[in-house]
């Protein structure tokens, strides 16, 4: 029997599943990290992608040794993760991105050293600035993120740290989304996911037609991916002159970009493979957005009719019918289509040739979170978290259970099929849903 391994980074913690080749669940585990906070500035949100690794390699090897499968046999892993910022050098090694030092000590000149803060999590608002410049350009790019650029993106934090980068260490950088630092961190392979650059750094696919607001409606086709016009006009030309080499290059000229599931590289390195308890050269997968790996599960799942009767597995075709709601700290509605219909549109995201189109709202986990933490139970239930050993989400996931049998519920959604929860906490830049 052949095994694969799927590794999960979400907004608080690294996960791995261990299944069989026909999607049965053997084992899962998971690990909490850590999210570093300014002590001045509220809208700084920042991760190590040594921290991750560690919580992933943990995971994997406990898996592992759940389901007693030997590490030969397992014949592929794959990644998804939040969409972060990734800062490393062209070795690897990560370089920082906060502008925290020793004790309080805050500065610029932290930027661009070596350092354990090197993720701007997707939560993270520095680039308010940024998004703000962006959006005012009318640049065809903006076509694909309904027009407005969230400061949520990467290229508005790229930016930000461009301008407060010392300039000879920003050129000595790599950026990348956090899934595709994973594949790179897992096999050393620089190969970048279309799904992570359309999504997230305003990639185009090649072939794929803009529309710029600033030329009065004139159209261009993509060429090269990358619209170098675009990344000039907003002070990011050093990247473009450099063939865009720190974002992974130009398809077919210095770089390569993936379809969600293609191979990276030769696999794991002999490091990785040590370090996740595997072998090394098993496969490792083009990875995804957390999202969109949820998206993928959901609509190829096989559904049972009224009557209970089970359908026909799904067929790509049949995507186009389907709505996946993903939640965690954010909540992202996904469809996919022959043509884009809403935000952002992205052009071969996932399969070559279909669109992927959100909604959604990007802070209701966080909202969960305020709504536990000011509950007047909430320290007893700390309380209880440190005197059992047993997370407050493990706790609360037991007296779900424990509920749900005492109810005769079926599952654990008959608890709240007649209630109804409307905290109406959400503000309109955390929105991905078009007004």
């Amino acid at each position: 029997m052949d095994y694969y391994i799927g590794f999960d980074v979400g907004t608080g913690s690294g996960r791995a599943c261990l299944v069989n080749r026909n999607g049965k669940l053997l084992a899962d585990h998971s690990e909490v990290t850590q999210t570093h906070r300014s002590p001045t500035d509220h809208r700084i949100f920042e991760q190590s992608t040594t921290d991750i690794w560690a919580a992933l390699a943990k995971c994997s090897r406990t898996v592992l040794a759940a389901a007693g499968i030997e590490p030969a046999a397992v014949r592929g892993i794959g990644f998804d993760a939040t969409c972060s910022l990734a800062v490393v050098d062209r070795q690897g090694t990560p370089i920082s991105v906060s502008r925290s030092g020793a004790g309080d000590e805050e500065s610029d000149d932290n930027l661009g050293i070596e350092g354990e803060w090197n993720v701007i999590l997707w939560a993270d608002h520095r680039a308010e600035d940024e998004a703000e410049a962006i959006n005012a350009t009318g640049e065809g790019v903006l076509g694909f993120v309904g027009k407005t650029m969230s400061l949520e993106m990467e290229i508005p934090k790229t930016l930000w740290l461009r301008k407060h980068m010392a300039a000879d260490r920003f050129k000595k950088c790599q950026f990348f989304d956090l899934p595709d630092y994973l594949t790179y961190r897992a096999t050393t392979s620089p190969a970048r996911s279309t799904c992570s650059l359309t999504c997230k750094y305003s990639y185009v696919p090649p072939g794929t037609k803009m529309t710029h607001d600033c030329d009065g409606g004139a159209e261009e086709v993509s060429k090269d991916g990358w619209s170098a016009r675009f990344f000039t006009k907003i002070g990011l030309e050093d990247l473009a002159k450099d063939d865009f080499d720190q974002l992974g290059g130009i398809p077919g000229k210095n770089g390569l970009v993936l379809t969600a599931g293609q191979p990276v590289g030769n696999g794991l390195s002999k490091q990785a493979a040590e370090e996740l308890g595997l072998a090394e050269g098993t496969a490792v997968g083009s990875g995804v957005i957390d999202a969109y790996s949820g998206w993928i599960g959901t609509v190829a799942a096989t559904a049972k009719s009224a009557s209970g009767e089970e359908e026909q597995p799904p067929s790509l075709e049949d995507s186009g019918h389907r709505l996946a709601a993903c939640a965690g700290t954010s909540t992202c509605h996904i469809a996919q289509s022959k043509e884009g219909i809403l935000w952002g549109p992205y052009h071969h995201a996932i399969f070559p040739g279909f669109w992927m189109n959100e909604g959604g709202q990007s802070s209701t986990g966080q909202l969960i979170d305020f709504t536990m933490q000011t509950h007047p139970a909430y320290p007893k239930l700390v309380e209880l978290s440190e005197s059992t050993g047993k997370s407050t989400f493990e706790l609360l996931g037991d007296r779900l259970e424990a509920m749900m049998v005492n109810q005769n519920a079926p599952t654990l959604t008959h608890l709240t099929k007649d209630l109804h929860f409307y905290p109406d906490l959400a503000t309109a830049p955390r929105s991905r849903t078009p007004s």
